[in-house]
């Protein structure tokens, strides 16, 4: 610290002599100007004797009447006085004033302003302007001024018209939390997940306590309610043979078995849901012995899939087409098509994207040509499997939605049947909820007609269509208890056991292929023989 401190002292002192001799300079150069301007006024006023007597005396003095005064110049223009101050502040040997009454030179000497007005305006001055020269150039820009105060505002303009929608903005804070609103109708059954992964085996339940014994008397209880009826006995012997006595008689009796109805037809169900006993039902006259079902033989499985809603559909006329297709669970946008049966065992396929959504497992292929219900509406679709085309059918006083199913088990609202007489569609009507068949003309893709078959969809599990006649299920899909012709609008007696599984049962069809009813038994794809009568 002692040898920095006397480092410092030196360079201070030096810095002081330095500071010194500048200013010693200054004060020498100053001095010698001082000696020139002295010099130089002193031959101006020599050279003027009479201007130093009398001119540069004191007006106001002895030795005569001051002189009056000279009249002022007019004042110069805003803009030249503006200029002439500027170039005034950057000339460096130009006159400043100091006071009213003197003015300072550069020399520093005090000089009466009465006695440079006078030396001026005398005819012999040496200050007499000349003409006024050339304009000069503009001078700099002065700096920007201080911004002013804000001025009072103006009267509000007319509104003008709306601009355009601006970009939307960023999502703001949320608001509060609503009240909870009332809760809405049910829709309808979404698509089905991804199949979840297998849950681990649950720990076994604590051990039951034992019941106690009863030793009470079973008493007969109350009497049931009738059974279904059984099946026709043997025919009987031959009677006598009767005397005729006309046709009268014959034709009233024809009638009374035929029951035949006209347009929506009346027909009676052959099940519990007849009024009346079994004894006093009148069957009317058999259809063809070989185009009624009897019996169904045991089935044969064919593949099995995950999904426990499906339709696996072929061509039922074109045999030589072994293409196979499949819609997996009651609604989607998208079909399975698989070349042939080695390829679905191999699950090879490939996807067909359709219109809109299918709904339901009662769809059906006829010429390659895809029928299904669009979901959500009243309208079968036709949709061509290899070209692009497409039919719109609308089923009038139909249900199709709200989960009010044609079929509940199968969650189906119109069913697409292909047989030996052509192509049909069931559903439900939306005024009784009976069940209803439209006979279709495939070409025009319009509807023949509608028959009633007055049986309640609330009795039927699934059904199906083959050689011209309905036949109905049972709730639970295990007996076929209700038989329709609908070729002659009416009943007919049918009834047969169909399966003895009591498994979810989404499809069941008639293949007028190979004549084999196919089914889709909780992801089981199934073949039944189908055994007509003899």
């Amino acid at each position: 610290m002692e040898a920095a401190g006397g480092r410092a002292l030196p360079c201070l002192l030096a810095a002081l002599g330095l500071l010194s001799a500048l200013s010693a300079a200054g004060t020498l150069f100053l001095l010698a100007q001082w000696r020139e301007l002295g010099a130089a006024l002193r031959e101006l006023e020599a050279a003027r004797p009479g201007a130093a007597n009398g001119s540069l005396r004191d007006p106001g003095g002895p030795g005569g009447p001051p002189p009056p005064p000279p009249p002022p110049p007019p004042p110069p223009p805003p803009a030249a006085r503006s200029k002439r101050s500027r170039r005034g502040e950057r000339a460096r040997g130009h006159v400043r004033a100091e006071n009213d009454e003197m003015l300072m030179l550069m020399t520093y000497s005090m000089v009466p302003v009465r006695v440079m007005v006078d030396l001026c305006n005398s005819t012999k001055g040496i200050c007499l302007t000349g003409p006024p020269g050339p304009p000069g150039p503009p001078g700099l820009d002065g700096l920007p001024g201080y911004n002013g105060s804000d001025g009072v505002p103006g009267i509000p303009g007319q509104k003008g018209e709306p601009g355009i929608n601006g970009k939307r903005g960023k999502t703001g804070i949320p608001g509060p939390k609503g009240d909870q609103g009332q809760k809405g109708e049910p829709g309808e059954m979404g698509l089905p997940g991804k199949d979840g992964m297998p849950g681990g085996k649950g720990a076994r339940g604590a051990k039951g306590e034992k019941g106690d014994a009863n030793n009470d008397v079973i008493l007969e209880g109350a009497k049931g309610e009738p059974g279904p009826p059984g099946p026709p006995g043997p025919p009987g012997p031959p009677g006598p043979p009767g005397k005729r006595k006309g046709k009268g008689k014959a034709q009233l009796q024809e009638n009374i078995y035929s029951s035949k109805c006209t347009g929506e037809t009346c027909a009676v169900p052959n099940d519990d849901t007849l009024a009346g006993k079994a004894e006093d039902r009148m069957p009317g006259p058999s259809k063809k012995p070989e185009c009624v079902i009897t019996s169904v033989g045991s089935p044969v499985h064919f593949v099995s899939v995950q999904q426990t809603f499906g339709t696996w559909m072929r061509e039922p006329t074109n045999i030589s087409d072994e293409r196979i297709w499949l819609t997996m669970h009651f609604s989607g946008n998208s079909i399975k098509e698989y070349e042939n049966s080695n390829a679905l065992l191999n699950d090879s396929y490939r996807i067909i994207n359709i219109t809109g959504f299918f709904y339901g497992c009662g769809h059906a292929v006829q010429n390659n040509h895809l029928y299904y219900q669009k979901g959500g509406t009243n309208v079968i679709l036709k949709l061509g499997l290899d070209k692009a085309s497409l039919g719109t059918l609308l089923i009038e006083n139909a249900l199709y939605h709200g989960r009010n199913y044609l079929f509940s088990n199968s969650k189906t609202y119109f069913n697409v049947a292909v047989d030996e007489k052509g192509l049909w569609i069931i559903y439900a009507s939306s005024t009784d909820e009976n069940i209803i068949v439209a006979h279709i003309d495939e070409e025009t893709f319009s509807v023949i007609r509608h028959i009633n078959t007055t049986y309640p969809k609330s009795k039927a599990g699934n059904a199906f269509i083959a050689c011209g006649i309905m036949y109905v299920t049972d709730t639970k899909d295990m007996t076929v208890s209700f038989a329709f012709d609908l070729l002659k609008e009416k009943q007919i007696d049918a009834r047969f056991e169909l399966r003895s599984s009591e498994s979810v049962l989404a499809m069941l069809s008639y293949s007028l292929r190979d004549k084999n009813l196919y089914t889709w038994e909780n992801g089981s794809l199934m073949v039944y023989p189908v055994h007509f009568g003899r």
